[in-house]
């Protein structure tokens, strides 16, 4: 699997799990258990031309003490305040393509979240990970805002932006070359646009679309075919 599918199925994926902007704390004794699949269309890694298609399960726990579990990721929150929420991340990264066709080990990911609402309808939100490059070295901190609310009853429409920085290890592993030795920096600038729509009691569809660009050394690599990259993802989630 390509490294960016896998950032986007380890740590990447528990990032709704770390920022819902409808997060409450739940009775003593109780947990949230949800289940679906996710389809999506993506660039292979940042600065690829080419797009793949995948399908990957999703599974989410959440339980009363601020212990989650999101597919490979597991967390906790440490705050008993709903309007700000932080704490550690754990994940599994089952492995990334490399530049020379071989592939890199399982490895766990270490991270931490932050999430805070200064309003009803605002979250600000980061995430710092390591190790995060596809050679397994480097860190990436990421910053996004985003805004939730109602179309109509039970449609619910989310907006977000945010820009992910990495350090001089990581840019060196993902976009460096024999001749070409980018620093660390600003790595992309990225929009998100999603729609939930509540079906039932039980079951909710999800769909997305973000945008990315590549910024900096990173655009500016001879690894990089296209700065612009698009993500539609598609997915039905099951609530017990």
């Amino acid at each position: 699997m390509v490294k960016y599918l896998i950032a986007v199925g380890a740590l990447a994926a528990a990032l709704p799990a770390w920022a819902q902007s409808d997060f409450r704390l739940l009775p003593e004794g109780s947990k949230d258990i949800a289940v679906g699949a996710l389809l999506g269309y993506a660039p292979d890694k940042p600065g690829s031309a080419r797009r793949s298609m995948y399908l990957v399960p999703q599974f989410s726990v959440d339980w009363d003490n601020g212990v989650f579990l999101n597919g490979l990721s597991l967390g906790m929150r440490m705050s008993k305040q709903p309007l700000l929420q932080y704490g550690p991340v754990i994940a599994l990264d089952l492995g990334a393509r490399r530049a020379d066709g071989g592939s890199s080990r399982l490895r766990p990911v270490f991270g931490g979240f932050v999430d805070y609402h200064p309003l009803s309808e605002l979250s600000l939100h980061a995430h710092a990970y390591a190790p995060a490059s596809s050679e397994g070295s480097g860190v990436l901190l990421n910053l996004q805002t985003g805004t939730q609310f109602a179309l109509v009853p039970h449609h619910f429409l989310a907006l977000s932006a945010g820009v992910n920085l990495v350090d001089r290890t990581y840019m060196q592993s993902d976009f460096g070359t024999a001749r070409y030795h980018p620093g660390g920096g600003l790595h992309d600038s990225y929009a998100n646009v999603r729609w939930s729509w509540e079906l039932n009691r039980k079951f909710t569809l999800v769909t997305s679309v973000q945008v990315s660009r590549l910024q900096g050394d990173a655009a500016a690599s001879p690894r990089t075919a296209q700065r612009t990259g698009v993500t539609n993802s598609l997915m039905l989630r099951y609530s017990y």
